[in-house]
């Protein structure tokens, strides 16, 4: 009888320092190497995309072929001051399946709910040009301009419930996310240091 106990104890803690375990496993590192340069991500950006707007009263031309993108459950816009809330529906899509993944990977690890934050989406020329006087990463050959490209900040997320995170394990969770899509083919990825962003291009 002491011995089947002892079993008993002995399995209830297996499984009680597995749970432990498994909701302490998320690294608070950054492995992921992220480095799609702008010559890459503009060739599937040209493939993909729109001709680029001179400005935005050409925005018109093309709404039809865009989607808006809004605040919904998988993710939330910063208010925009160089970009306009609009992509392809294969990059909006690519964009939705990144913020359902990453509340997938929370929910899995009992994390909270939080949504992952949109800081730059479709740029004109003429968005292109303000903001290369106030951005030094800026360039005017941007894969902005093809509505193919979003930027998600990897350091800000938007708390929906009273649950509040480690920011380090929440950006792994994004980039575990973003990084499993990538080697579907389905994205490319720049780590951008300066914006605290992942700049983003769907590539198919």
């Amino acid at each position: 009888m002491m011995n089947y106990k002892m079993i008993v104890w002995a399995l209830l803690l297996m499984v009680f320092t597995a749970c432990g375990t498994s909701r302490k496993a998320v690294p608070e590192t950054f492995p992921f190497k992220f480095n799609d340069s702008n010559p890459h991500q503009l060739a599937s950006a040209k493939k993909y995309g729109i001709e680029p707007l001179e400005d935005r009263t050409q925005l018109k031309k093309v709404i039809r072929k865009l989607k808006k993108v809004e605040d919904c459950k998988y993710y939330t816009v910063d208010p925009l001051t160089h970009s306009v809330p609009y992509l392809t529906p294969h990059a909006a899509k690519l964009l939705k399946d990144i913020g359902k993944g990453f509340q997938k990977k929370l929910k899995k690890h009992k994390m909270g709910e939080y949504k992952i934050i949109v800081t730059s989406v479709l740029r004109t020329k003429a968005d292109v040009n303000s903001l290369m006087k106030v951005n030094s990463n800026a360039v005017s050959n941007s894969a902005h301009c093809r509505a193919t490209t979003f930027d998600l900040s990897y350091r800000r997320y938007k708390q929906v419930g009273d649950k509040k995170n480690n920011a380090a394990q929440m950006k792994y969770l994004l980039g575990e996310t973003v990084n499993e899509l990538r080697e579907k083919g389905r994205c490319h990825v720049r780590y951008e240091t300066q914006q605290t962003c992942l700049h983003i291009t769907v590539s198919n």
